[in-house]
C-alpha cells in the first residue's frame, strides 16, 4: 500500500493532477491542476472585485457628504435662490437674506449677519415685517397683490393695487443689504423695522425708556445687540436716504423690539449693515448651520476606521489560516 501511495504522488506530480485518498474504497481520486488553478483564480478575482467595489463606495460617501459645502459656498453664494412657493433667500460671505413667501407677511426681508469669528452662524440683524406696515392706510400684507422677480443681485418684490405700484428692491453688496420703496407716486409709508432684542438704539437703552417713544428726525439709526448663544456682541446701522417723518422705538423686557419709521416719498432706500464681535470664548453649542461642514469630516472619518478595521480583519485572518497549515 505504501509503494502504490508514492507512485500515485510521483504519478500526479508528472500528470499534472491532484490525488486524494477515498476512505472506503482504498482508490484514490484525481483532481485536475487546471480545476484547482481555476478555484485560486475564481478566489482572487472575487476578492479584486470587492476591494473595488470598497473602494468604489469610500470615494462616492465621501464626494456625496461635499455637496452641502460646495451648494453653500459655490453655488448658493452670491445670487438669489427661490424655493417652495415663492421664497428665496441669498447668501454672501457676510450676510443672508430670507425672503417669505407672498403667503407669509414676515421676512420681508429678514437680514442675518454672519459673524468673522463663526461664519456658519445666522445671527438675525433686522426683519422687516409686511405684516404691520401701511402704505398709504393699506395693509402691505392683506391688501396688495405681490409678484416677485430675481436676477443675480437684485429681488424685485411689486406691490399692486388699481391705483398705486410699489416696488421694493433687494440688493445685497459685500458689506451691506439695502431694500428700497420706489413708486412713480408719491405715497405715505408706516414701516415696522424688528429685532429681539436690541440692547440700544441712538445711544438710548432700556433704562431709559418705560414706553414707546418718538425720538430726533434722523437719517441713521445705530444700534447695538447681543447673542448669549456665541457670546458675541453685535452691532447694526441703518441709514435712510430721506429724513422720515417720524421714528419711534419700542421698549420690550430687555431691549427693544422694533422700531418704526413714517415717511411721504415717491423713494425711499434703508441700508442695513452689521457685524459681531466674540465676548470671551467660545460656546460649543450645536448649530445646524454647521452641518454642511461636518458631514466631510464626519464621512472621512468613518470611511477609514472601515478601512482600517477590514485591513485588521485580513491581517488577522491571514495569520490565523498560516498557522492552521
Amino acid at each position: 500500500m505504501t509503494d502504490r501511495r508514492q507512485r500515485a504522488v510521483a504519478t500526479s506530480s508528472l500528470s499534472g493532477c491532484r490525488h486524494t485518498h477515498d476512505g472506503s474504497h482504498g482508490q484514490f481520486r484525481e483532481k485536475p491542476l487546471s480545476q484547482l488553478c481555476f478555484s485560486v483564480q475564481e478566489r482572487r478575482s472575487g476578492l479584486k472585485l470587492r476591494r473595488r467595489l470598497t473602494l468604489f463606495f469610500a470615494i462616492y460617501i465621501i464626494a456625496m457628504s461635499f455637496i452641502p459645502l460646495l451648494h453653500d459656498t459655490l453655488i448658493a453664494q452670491g445670487r438669489w435662490l427661490g424655493y417652495g412657493t415663492g421664497a428665496y433667500q441669498y447668501q454672501s460671505q457676510n450676510y443672508f437674506i430670507l425672503f417669505n413667501d407672498p403667503y407669509d407677511g414676515s421676512s420681508k426681508p429678514h437680514i442675518h449677519v454672519n459673524p468673522g469669528f463663526a461664519p456658519a452662524s445666522r445671527i438675525s440683524l433686522v426683519e422687516f415685517s409686511d405684516w404691520t406696515s401701511w402704505v398709504n392706510d393699506h395693509n402691505l400684507f392683506n391688501e396688495f397683490n405681490v409678484t416677485m422677480r430675481a436676477n443675480w443681485g437684485t429681488l424685485d418684490v411689486t406691490y399692486s393695487r388699481p391705483e398705486l405700484v410699489i416696488h421694493k428692491y433687494v440688493e445685497v453688496s459685500s458689506d451691506a443689504v439695502k431694500v428700497i420703496l420706489q413708486s412713480e407716486k408719491e405715497f405715505g409709508a408706516h414701516l415696522e423695522i424688528w429685532r429681539w432684542v436690541m440692547s440700544s438704539i441712538n445711544g438710548i437703552s432700556i433704562k431709559d425708556v418705560a414706553k414707546p417713544l418718538v425720538i430726533a428726525p434722523t437719517t441713521l439709526l445705530e444700534f447695538t445687540f447681543s447673542d448669549d448663544r456665541l457670546q458675541g456682541q453685535g452691532h447694526g446701522r441703518i441709514e435712510m436716504s430721506a429724513m422720515p417723518s417720524q421714528i419711534q422705538i419700542w421698549p420690550h423686557e430687555k431691549g427693544f423690539n422694533r422700531i418704526t419709521v413714517d415717511f411721504v416719498n415717491s423713494m425711499m432706500s434703508f441700508t442695513v449693515s452689521g457685524s459681531m464681535e466674540a465676548v470671551g470664548g467660545l460656546s460649543l453649542n450645536w448649530n445646524y448651520a454647521l452641518l454642511p461642514y461636518v458631514l466631510p469630516v464626519v464621512s472621512i472619518t468613518v470611511v477609514a476606521l472601515y478601512l482600517l478595521v477590514g485591513k485588521y480583519g485580513r491581517t488577522i485572518k491571514n495569520r490565523a489560516a498560516r498557522r492552521g497549515n
